[in-house]
Formats: structure tokens, C-alpha cells, sequence
């Protein structure tokens, strides 16, 4: 396997410079493709420390020659574990899971050099680290006044950073979450894997695509990626979105669309995927699923962290006032999905939780979500950023998209890194990619990421 423009850029950093004051923290998922990205980190940075977000309880391989801390879920319960061994410490939640890794990390490897006077420099996907620093102010208050800048891979972690008032940090995050490439390239197979995914978690519940009403909560670019994917499958398409023009550009591509949840959505048995980022799929919409005529209820995630059906979640553990009439009578469990099987009002109803909640394109042991050759491009991107806030330490604390126009962006040409990718792999390539790859005709406004409670404007 390789990643030919993340090596490339690699190999023409190396020489110019090697990073020697600077600890990287790595934040990403626990796939062969994030271990070779870790990999090529560590020939530009004498420290690297890899944290490893336990979506699919993949094994990591003690011998890893690197500092990697992760998880497995054992009998409902996080362990964590760095290269193998275990820490002794555990939590049932996969998002505090992943937030005491990382305090691990910190508190065994990266303050005691940031006290020997190295820099910080976080890369990660999905916005953890935000998190972790606040808590950690308190045992090593210098903590945000030593950090270069962090590089963030998603919208959702992006957001992550701002308040209502704007960007909220000491230093600056440069995003890659609305990049061309991430937009416009990537979210093609993002979409397709999502729901070649879902479909082989269907197969296990005896079910699939075909003949099903399939509802996208969300039409922003990875729910209209979705919907590209699912094209000949004979699903019946709707899309719940609470942005007017998104909802119009989904019934001028043949979706029937819903602008507040409604019993209509579920006439058919249907499968819900979820695309927002954010809490998307709630208690109302699961009212109006028992009160419509559907009898089987399918969930899935499209966006990368398991928060689509978090009010689902947390009903479903007893955390949420119950709903009247309705009384759970069975739960069957499966290594692809959880069964629950109630008794609304005299009438059987079954929800379907595919893997957890958790993103269905991460979820299956060993699965590959993109291929090396696909994420090649994007972990480039994440890679030109961080050297350049390497390089540049006098920035001003403040969020730098790439796509938009600012310092930071001005140094790396999207287009040129799109031909060289086509070129490399000798892929097929016909005319001006903005035509080529088809982009999300509101591309543009989706490009701004706002601290907003709305589910459309996202993902």
C-alpha cells in the first residue's frame, strides 16, 4: 500500500527541515491508513503520540514501534490499553472512552515534554483534544500557551472549536473540513461506503435496501453523496433537512422532502441514515415513527462520531423520560446490530441500531473506510497545514479553513494537489473537475462552518 502525494510531501519537507521541538498528539481512527499516516508523521517529528479512537474494537499490534494508545470494548466497557497493554483504567461511554486516552497520553508522555520546553502540535480527527486540554489546565496551566495549533479533519470537530461568539482558543486550528478535495472528492466515497456498509449490516438483520423507503436526515455533502450512491436500487428517497434551499435542491433531485419531523416519513418500513454530525435522529422523530404505520425502523450513521441518535441512545438506557404507551418487550443482540422490540399501544414496533450508533463505515472489525489511494489526498492536506503552522508560529489565534481565503489556505493549491492525484494513479479524468466530480451545487454555503443548533447546514 502507499500514499504517493502524502509521501511526496513528506519526503520534500525532509529536506528542508525536521521538526525536533515539536510533539505531535495524533488523533484519528483505528485503520491500517492511520497507522501509515502516524508512520510518515514520525520521519518529520522526533516525538509522535498516537491516539487511536476506538470506533471498530480493532486489535493493534503490540510491536508497534510508536507510543499508541486505544481501546477495545470488552463486555460493554472500554478498555484502554497502549500497545497492547492495559492501563487500568475503563468506561462504558465511547466518547469518555476516547477522552481518557488521551488524558493518559498527556499524562504520561506529552507534559513532561512540553516541561522540557517541546511545542505542541495536534492533529486529529474529530475535535477531541478541545475537550481534554480544559481539563487539564489545572494540572499544567501552560498547556494552550505551548501549542502551535491543532489541524482538524472534520466539520464536526471543527465546530468544536467556536462558541457563539466566534473561534474560542489561544491558538490557531487550521481546518481542512470544507477542502475541495474533502468536499468534492472525498465525499463521493465516503457516500458509497456508507451505505455499502449499511447494506452488509442489512444482510445480517434480513433485510436490505431494495423496496425500502430510505430517509437522509440531512442533504449536505455527505447526504447527497448517500443519495448518489443508492441511485438503481429502487429505494424510495426522502430527505429531512431544516435549510429551505438544501430542502429545495433535494426535491429538484427527485426526494421527497420534509421540513419538521412527520408520520408520513414512515409509512413504509424505513431506514434513517443519519448525515448531520450533530444530534439529528430524536425522541420527536421517534414519536412519529411509533405513531406511523412502519413497523421496522433502521438507524445508521453517515457522520464520523456517534451523536446522530444520541437522544435515541440515552432513551434506550434510561436516561430520558419514557414515552407513554410504549413498553420495550425484547432485546436481541447481534455483532452488527442491536435488535429492540416494543409494544406501542397493542402494536409491535422493531428499531434496528446498526453498529451501536457508532459510524457504519468504521464499525466492522479489519473494514476499510477509504482506501489508501483515497485518503492519500487528505491526510496531504493535514499534513501541508501542519507544516506550515510549524513555520509560521506567529499566527494569529484564529480558525483557517481551507477553501476559504486566508494566510493559511494561500499556501496550498487544492487544484494542483487534485492533478498530480489523477496523474499519479493514472485514474480517469475528463474536463474541469467542478464539472467532473459533480460538487453540491450549494458547495459554497455549506463551506461555512457556524457554531449553529440547525441540522442542515453541516455535513
Amino acid at each position: 500500500m502507499e500514499m504517493k502525494i502524502l509521501e511526496r510531501t513528506a519526503n520534500d519537507a525532509k529536506k528542508r527541515h525536521i521538526w525536533d521541538d515539536v510533539v505531535v498528539l495524533h488523533i484519528n481512527h483505528c485503520l491500517d491508513n492511520s497507522f501509515f499516516f502516524n508512520d510518515v508523521l514520525k520521519t518529520l517529528f522526533f516525538d509522535v503520540v498516537f491516539v487511536a479512537v476506538p470506533y471498530n474494537n480493532q486489535q493493534v499490534d503490540s510491536t508497534y514501534p510508536n507510543s499508541c494508545y486505544h481501546g477495545l470494548c470488552q463486555d460493554g466497557v472500554y478498555q484502554l490499553m497502549k500497545n497492547g497493554a492495559l492501563l487500568g483504567v475503563s468506561h462504558p461511554e465511547f466518547l469518555e472512552a476516547t477522552y481518557l486516552l488521551m488524558q493518559e497520553a498527556f499524562c504520561r508522555e506529552i507534559i513532561p515534554l512540553l516541561q522540557s520546553g517541546k511545542k505542541l502540535l495536534v492533529i486529529e480527527d474529530g475535535g477531541y483534544h478541545f475537550e481534554v486540554l480544559s481539563r487539564l489546565r489545572t494540572l499544567y496551566p501552560d498547556i494552550e500557551k505551548n501549542t502551535i495549533g491543532v489541524v482538524e479533519q472534520t466539520t464536526s470537530g471543527t465546530r468544536n472549536s467556536m462558541s457563539k461568539t466566534g473561534y474560542r482558543y489561544p491558538y490557531p486550528c487550521a481546518s481542512i473540513a470544507r477542502s475541495d478535495i474533502k468536499m468534492e472528492l472525498e465525499s463521493i466515497f465516503i457516500g458509497q461506503r456508507i451505505v455499502e456498509e449499511l447494506a452488509l449490516m442489512l444482510y445480517e438483520a434480513d433485510a436490505f435496501l431494495s423496496f425500502h423507503s430510505v430517509l437522509l436526515v440531512g442533504y449536505g455533502i455527505v447526504g447527497r453523496s448517500c443519495r448518489m450512491a443508492l441511485e438503481g436500487r429502487l429505494c424510495q428517497l426522502s430527505a429531512y433537512d431544516t435549510d429551505a434551499d438544501i430542502r429545495q435542491l433535494a426535491f429538484q433531485d427527485g426526494l421527497e422532502v420534509y421540513d419538521a419531523p412527520n408520520e408520513q416519513m414512515f409509512f413504509h418500513d424505513t431506514i434513517v441514515i443519519g448525515c448531520v454530525g450533530r444530534p439529528s435522529f430524536g425522541i420527536e422523530m421517534f414519536r412519529c415513527f411509533l405513531a406511523g404505520k412502519a413497523q421496522k425502523l433502521y438507524l445508521a450513521s453517515g457522520s464520523s462520531k456517534d451523536v446522530e441518535f444520541k437522544e435515541i441512545l440515552q432513551y434506550l438506557s434510561g436516561h430520558q423520560p419514557q414515552i407513554a404507551g410504549l413498553s420495550l418487550v425484547e432485546v436481541e443482540e447481534k455483532p452488527l446490530y442491536t435488535k429492540y422490540r416494543f409494544d406501542y399501544n397493542g402494536t409491535m414496533k422493531e428499531l434496528f441500531l446498526l453498529a451501536e450508533g457508532k459510524p457504519v463505515n468504521f464499525y466492522r472489525e479489519g473494514v476499510i473506510s477509504l482506501t489508501y489511494r483515497v485518503i492519500d489526498l487528505v491526510f496531504a492536506e493535514m499534513l501541508h497545514l501542519a507544516l506550515y503552522l510549524c513555520s509560521h508560529r506567529d499566527l494569529s489565534p484564529q480558525l483557517y479553513i481551507l477553501g476559504e481565503d486566508n494566510a493559511v489556505t494561500k499556501d496550498i493549491s487544492e487544484r494542483n494537489l487534485l492533478d498530480l492525484w489523477f496523474q499519479e494513479n493514472r485514474f480517469y479524468y475528463k474536463g474541469d473537475a467542478r464539472s467532473f466530480l459533480n460538487p453540491h451545487p450549494m458547495e459554497g454555503s455549506l463551506r461555512k462552518v457556524a457554531w449553529e443548533s440547525d441540522y442542515g447546514k453541516d455535513n
